[in-house]
């Protein structure tokens, strides 16, 4: 298993439009993509900040994931409401 953290700032007055598009990209993940066993959208504390926690059963449902056209539909979508690319941490638990 992979767990992945990913942080994404949003600019301020967009936070209604960019949390629509993470229900949207969640669904849709949770719905087609084999091998994803957790993907979730969090409120921060910092205004703005949000946090996304995944965990995939390994490296090729990783990459279907970033092929996958849900998320090559969110990427332009996204983009004007982001203050920066996303930040990750791809984590691997210690066995």
């Amino acid at each position: 298993m992979i767990d992945i953290v990913v942080t994404q700032r949003i600019k301020p007055g967009f936070e209604a439009e960019a949390e629509a598009l993470f229900r949207e990209v969640e669904t849709a993940t949770l719905a087609n993509d084999k091998g994803c066993l957790r993907y979730e959208w969090y409120r921060a504390e910092e205004p703005g900040t949000y946090i996304l926690v995944e965990r995939w059963s390994d490296r090729d449902a990783i990459q279907a994931h970033f092929k996958s056209a849900h998320m090559s539909a969110l990427m332009p979508k996204l983009a004007p409401y982001a203050v920066e690319k996303f930040t990750t941490q791809r984590l691997t638990r210690l066995d």
